[in-house]
């Protein structure tokens, strides 16, 4: 039986969680307010906070949807953007299979809003990549040369590749809330076990989330095939220097954002977060959601410090 927190305790666990999906405008069922909580609970005793946080007006109802701000247009366009979501991931599996067919990948998974259920009007297919060990800015230079060709037919947004690692980095680094949440919301597209493995090795994200059960969650899994002409690929590519090429892609890489994005003022802290050049780790997120959910969960936890202190 989960351990029972204070009911104040629960109570904020349950605006916190609320106020990290009412950034991105997207109200929470009372199961998804229980799996996401902070707060170790059962989900009777999330039900009954909910109920008293209703009471007192601290959080809004509309349909089956929670949310901290009383909003009815949020849970409509939730529900849209499921709708979207589901049709878009039926989909997904034809540039799945392309991604696959790429040399030293080994794993993938899609990422941000779309392993959520929910896609915009114009949405992208967002992913996670796990590349062979050290070799994992030969295959993301390919990806990328290849999303460029897709410009042509206007798919470049369905090939977002914007997270990489390689086997021998499994373990993120980034421990902390929006991590945690990244990390039990993939959505494993190919080589399931890899994946589950990469879940494992970062088992910290139940210290964040202790009611969440994991990936679950494979409905979208392509088969595992062998793939001939990658497997040729990739034996040319191992006699071609592949360490020293592996380098050379990855410093060219991070010449060319550190170029661009230093026009957009970041700075050293923030470029280090967004932007990941690393000899097994390739990360850009130029938005830097990690950043603003953070910065605004922290403001909002100041305010309510200030508020008791009265």
């Amino acid at each position: 039986m989960p351990e029972i927190k204070t009911n104040q305790q629960l109570k904020e666990g349950c605006a916190k969680c609320l106020k990290y999906f009412g950034i991105f405008k997207y109200p929470l069922t009372p199961e998804e307010i229980h799996t996401f909580n902070p707060m170790e609970a059962s989900m009777e005793n999330v039900q009954a906070a909910l109920e008293e946080l209703l009471v007192e007006e601290i959080v809004f109802k509309h349909d089956d949807f929670f949310m901290l701000q009383d909003q009815a247009a949020w849970a409509e366009e939730r529900k849209r953007g499921n709708r979207r979501a589901y049709a878009l991931l039926d989909r997904s599996k034809k540039f799945v299979r392309i991604i696959a067919s790429f040399p030293f990948v080994r794993a993938i998974a899609i990422s941000g809003s779309l392993s959520k259920f929910y896609a915009s009007k114009n949405p992208d297919i967002d992913y996670f990549i796990i590349t062979r060990a050290n070799r994992l800015w030969i295959a993301r230079t390919f990806l990328h040369l290849f999303k460029k060709l897709t410009f042509l037919i206007g798919h470049e947004h369905y090939y977002c590749m914007n997270y990489f690692v390689d086997t021998g980095a499994l373990l993120n680094q980034n421990q902390n809330l929006y991590g945690a949440i990244e990390t039990v919301t993939l959505l494993p597209v190919y080589n399931k076990e890899m994946i589950l493995e990469y879940a494992e090795m970062n088992d910290w994200s139940r210290n964040f989330l202790p009611n969440h059960p994991g990936i679950k969650n494979f409905q979208y899994l392509i088969k595992n095939r062998k793939r001939p002409l990658k497997s040729v690929l990739e034996a040319l590519m191992n006699i071609l220097f592949p360490d020293y090429m592996n380098r050379f892609w990855m410093k060219v890489t991070d010449r060319k954002w550190r170029k661009k994005w230093a026009r957009h003022n970041y700075s050293e802290e923030d470029y280090e977060r967004a932007f990941q050049t690393e000899i097994h780790i390739s990360k850009n997120h130029p938005d830097d959601y990690e950043k603003k959910v953070l910065q605004s969960l922290e403001n909002e936890t100041q305010k309510q410090t200030q508020k008791q202190s009265l």
